[in-house]
């Protein structure tokens, strides 16, 4: 992990108007990290289960409707892939994209912040 003191200085040195584009990107990141049960789609396809109903069973509280729409707009956003196997029965399986698993990479890096940001705010041993 870089160091904090190194990236907060390379912050404070940038153009005012390279923030401000930069700060849009952290937008464009978020709001695909808020898009419901996206993060819970890539984390089931992640444990393996990369088929609809397999999906639909590692995220309770999805409906088929709406599993459907999250996983016809991830594949708008380049973050999973859409395969057909031929066989008996033929089947459609789900994988995440290099872009997709990037994207997972850095909603999980987010809880380790995440745990320790609870543990401080209830005052819980371990917190900072």
């Amino acid at each position: 992990m870089e160091d904090i003191e190194k990236i907060i200085s390379e912050v404070a040195a940038k153009d005012a108007k390279v923030l401000c584009r930069e700060v849009l990107s952290i937008t464009d990141t978020m709001d695909v990290l808020r898009s419901k049960w996206t993060v819970e789609v890539l984390t089931a396809i992640v444990c393996g289960n990369t088929r609809f109903k397999d999906i639909q069973e590692a995220v309770h509280g999805v409906s088929e409707k709406v599993l459907t729409d999250r996983l016809r707009q991830m594949q708008e956003d380049r973050l999973i892939e859409r395969h057909e196997c031929y066989g008996y029965p033929p089947r459609v399986e789900y994988r995440l994209t290099d872009h997709g698993k990037r994207l997972f990479v850095i909603a999980y890096r987010m809880t380790e912040w995440g745990q320790d940001h609870r543990r401080l705010i209830l005052d819980l041993p371990g917190g900072k």
